[in-house]
């Protein structure tokens, strides 16, 4: 089955967490612009992006007999997405946002078929206590912050700072294992 199943990201923590499922895969260029719409939800938006991002590999690819996963994951604090950091400013102000914070990781994943479309959103809620300037400092100059929704990984350096998560790691980290798993029985990948 390998040959049918395709992961339109490149970010290598879905690509690990997908290696975690045991799963053989592909990986398919899908970049599609990440811009809410006016009045979007957090919720919306997660899940549209990573719609369009499956859509998009799955219309790159030869034959319609496999499947795509596009997935989204934002962090969301106060009802307003803090995104990838554009500068070290912006990352900065980011973490000392969530500092001492509860905030929710929405992450969405989307499984496209022959052209039918299965999705989910995870909500998960992560705690921070409250963090140092100068180990904020210390972290936006490590670079770590830089590709990360919310300037932080859940895997990474930030970890030390988070006190609770409720909910799924797999989906902070990028990818709900669960969801995913749920989608692609839907989907009937595991009868082939």
């Amino acid at each position: 089955m390998a040959e049918k199943l395709y992961l339109a990201s490149s970010s290598p923590r879905r690509q690990e967490l997908l290696q975690q499922m045991g799963l053989t895969f592909q990986l398919v260029q899908a970049p599609v612009e990440e811009v809410a719409l006016p009045n979007e939800s957090p919720f919306s938006f997660v899940r549209r992006i990573a719609i369009e991002k499956a859509l998009d590999g799955f219309n790159k690819i030869e034959g319609k007999d496999c499947w795509v996963i596009g997935g989204d994951t934002a962090v969301v604090l106060n009802n307003k997405v803090l995104g990838k950091p554009r500068h070290t400013t912006d990352a900065t102000t980011m973490l000392r946002k969530l500092s001492g914070t509860t905030h929710e990781v929405l992450s969405a994943v989307a499984v496209v078929y022959d052209g039918e479309v299965f999705s989910a959103v995870n909500q998960t809620r992560v705690e921070f206590t409250e963090i140092p300037t100068e180990e904020i400092e210390r972290m936006v100059a490590s670079g770590e912050p830089m590709d990360k929704a919310g300037a932080y990984a859940i895997q990474g350096q930030a970890a030390k700072w988070i006190s609770r998560i409720d909910g799924s790691y797999s989906a902070v980290m990028g990818l709900p294992i669960f969801e995913l798993n749920q989608l692609l029985l839907q989907a009937n990948f595991y009868q082939e």
